[in-house]
C-alpha cells in the first residue's frame, strides 16, 4: 500500500538524519570537521518517484555539508543548531510511527480483529 511505503520512507530517512546529526555532534571538537545534514525529505521524496523506484528504500539519501559559521580550528558544528535538527528528526519519526500504527489498527478493524 502506497501510505505503508510512504511512512516506511519517512521513518528511514529520518533516522538515517538522525545518525548524520549525532555524528556532528560527537566531531563537535575535531578541527576541520564540517557539518553535515540530508536534503529534505521531499527533495529525496521527489527523487525517489522521479527515479521510479518501486520502493522508495531504494532511492539514494544524499548527504551535504552544511553552511555554518566556521570556528578558528575550521569546525563549522553548531551544537544549538544540531539538538533542533534532532528533535525535528525525531518528530519525523515518531509521526511516521504513530500513522503506520493507526493505519495498521484501521486494516486491523475493517478485517473485524481487535485492535
Amino acid at each position: 500500500m502506497k501510505i505503508l511505503d510512504d511512512l516506511s520512507a519517512l521513518s528511514r530517512y529520518s533516522a538515517q538524519r538522525h545518525s548524520v546529526l549525532s555524528d556532528n555532534i560527537a566531531n563537535a571538537n575535531t578541527p576541520g570537521y564540517k557539518a553535515q545534514d540530508l536534503q529534505p525529505f521531499d527533495e529525496f521524496y521527489s527523487k525517489a518517484r522521479q527515479l521510479n523506484a518501486v520502493d522508495t528504500m531504494d532511492a539514494p539519501i544524499v548527504r551535504m555539508e552544511t553552511k555554518a559559521v566556521v570556528s578558528p580550528n575550521g569546525n563549522n558544528v553548531s551544537l544549538d543548531e544540531q539538538m533542533l535538527k534532532t528533535a525535528e528528526a525525531k518528530g519525523q519519526h515518531d509521526m511516521a510511527l504513530a500513522v503506520y500504527r493507526k493505519t495498521i489498527d484501521i486494516f486491523r478493524l475493517a478485517l473485524g480483529r481487535n485492535v
